[in-house]
């Protein structure tokens, strides 16, 4: 599971002007639209911005000016912290059960909404539930420093995988470094392409994190015959994806050799495993884990799923980029030789990246004619037409799916996990559930999961740190998936895993557990 290789920076230039011009046309500047969300306040956390802009944008605003009494920067006690859109849940609808929120809501940019309403306005029918976050939306310029949203899980605003430009923007403020081009939706208009999660851009450091203490722990717990495991655990554990970015680069620039290969020289098993997936960082793990559950006889098909399925488009772009740059070939070869018939036509489309983007509102009509399509290529015929279902639960975005699944369930009164389970089986069963109890409730799902990798005879200890450190990544998403546990089978999740595991592979996990 070696992993040495030092991944050069993508190469692509930067978008263009005219590419840029379309977010500040769309929206006016700080005005509230009650059919289209706002942009959220920003940013995260300092070691995610990349150059807070001085003052306001250069030019007019497009558009009519802010009314009076527009906010002129975040009010005060706006939260502080990351909203990942992998594991942040789309807007509700006025259909069906409101989802699980990840870590704390986010202040939207823009008047206060009218009195008795939610900050969001939905486009299709009622206001959703009071207390739901936000979706992160192209809309009204950001305040005063530009948010990194970590999609990842997870997302960071970045084009093509490429390094940020250097110096400040010229144009309007962007939510993150650059407007991606746009695409079409088969939802509705054309969307900006939506922004990288934090830890996915390559060799993006965080300039905050002096890693220097960190590098003297790692080899003094390394030095001699007998390794510190607890220090390396420590260590490892505490740090967010941009400043184990920062390790490495700082490990390497001082021992002239990559970190990855300290540890796979002074730890060995489980533990192993575990710390070379937290030194890898959230990119650099997925392309390892697409390239690992496909290199061997036998697809890991859990693993697949849990490296690509929900994930934004510009993530899997970066993946798709950092995947050639290491291993020399597509991850879209290397995944089709491995899968064959409707679960390789299922991944073709999930690789392309061309999912409606989240951007983009539901579209009633939309929804109308999704569901008459998932009927007619279940229940109305003989037989599935199983393309024909992938496509809907993997081009739609999550708030749509969210709506086809309960007007499904209203139209036709049998629930679409009912249906996918009756329709399919094995591994496309699997995938799609994935993908429809995500877009209901991402920590009920994925403490089933992890639930699963525990229960029955034997523990399949590689898969349950995999879960475990993948959701570490996203910020509130331990404390969630807790939480579900807890509810779900009336005990503590910690205590459970303390029951499956021992040694200094339990002292991990209960340390990802209790960060």
């Amino acid at each position: 599971m070696a992993d040495h290789q030092q991944q050069p920076p993508p190469q692509g230039p930067p978008p263009t002007g005219d590419q840029q011009q379309q977010w500040g046309q769309q929206q006016q500047w700080g005005q509230a639209q009650w059919g289209q969300p706002q942009q959220q306040w920003g940013p995260p956390q300092g070691q995610y911005q990349q150059y807070p802009p001085q003052g306001p944008p250069q030019g007019p605003p497009q558009g009519p000016v802010p009314p009076q009494g527009a906010p002129q920067g975040p009010p005060q006690g706006a939260p502080q912290g990351d909203q990942n859109r992998g594991y942040q849940q789309p807007p509700q609808q006025q259909w069906g059960q409101p989802q699980q929120q990840w870590g704390q809501p986010q202040q939207q940019w823009g008047p206060p909404p009218p009195q008795g309403y939610p900050q969001q306005q939905q486009q299709w029918g009622a206001p959703p539930p009071q207390g739901y976050p936000p979706q992160q939306q192209w809309g009204a310029p950001p305040p005063q420093g530009y948010q990194q949203q970590p999609q990842g899980y997870p997302p960071q605003q970045q084009w093509g995988g490429a390094p940020p430009p250097t110096g400040p923007p010229t144009g309007p403020p962007q939510a993150g470094y650059q407007q991606a081009p746009t695409q079409h939706s088969m939802a509705g208009p054309s969307a900006p392409l939506g922004p990288l999660s934090v830890g996915f851009l390559a060799h993006q450091t965080d300039p905050t994190y002096n890693a220097t203490h960190d590098v003297e722990i790692i080899r003094k717990a390394c030095k001699g015959f007998n390794t510190d495991e607890k220090a390396l655990i420590a260590t490892f554990v505490k740090l967010s994806p941009l400043q184990i970015e920062s390790l490495n680069q700082k490990y390497i620039a001082d021992v002239k050799k990559p970190l990855l290969s300290l540890i796979e020289d002074k730890t060995r098993g489980n533990l192993e495993d575990g710390l070379m997936a937290l030194c890898r960082g959230p990119l650099n793990f997925f392309v390892w884990l697409v390239n690992y559950a496909t290199d061997r006889i036998g697809t890991k098909e859990e693993l697949l799923d849990l490296a690509l399925l929900g994930r934004s488009n510009a993530d899997m772009n970066a993946i798709k980029t950092s995947f050639k740059a290491k291993f020399g070939k597509t991850m879209e070869s290397t995944v089709k030789d491995d899968l064959s018939g409707s679960e390789k036509d299922m991944y073709t489309m999930v690789m392309s990246a061309t999912r409606t983007e989240d951007s983009v509102g539901v579209n009633p009509a939309h929804v109308t004619a999704e569901v008459k399509a998932l009927y007619n290529a279940t229940e109305g015929r003989a037989g599935t037409a199983e393309k024909e279902v992938s496509r809907i639960f993997i081009k739609n975005n999550d708030a749509t799916i969210a709506a086809i699944a309960t007007e499904y369930e209203k139209t036709y009164h049998i629930p679409v996990e009912s249906l996918i389970k009756k329709e399919f089986s094995g591994h496309q069963e699997d995938s799609l559930l994935y993908i429809v109890r995500g877009v209901r409730d991402k920590a009920k799902r994925d403490a089933e999961l992890i639930e699963g990798t525990m229960k029955g005879m034997g523990t399949r200890d590689e898969e349950l740190a995999f879960r475990l450190i993948t959701a570490h990544w996203v910020p509130g998403a331990i404390p969630a998936i807790k939480a579900a546990y807890q509810k779900l089978y009336g005990k503590d999740l910690v205590a459970r895993v303390r029951d499956e595991t021992s040694g200094d592979f339990e002292r991990l996990l209960v340390a990802i557990l209790n960060k």
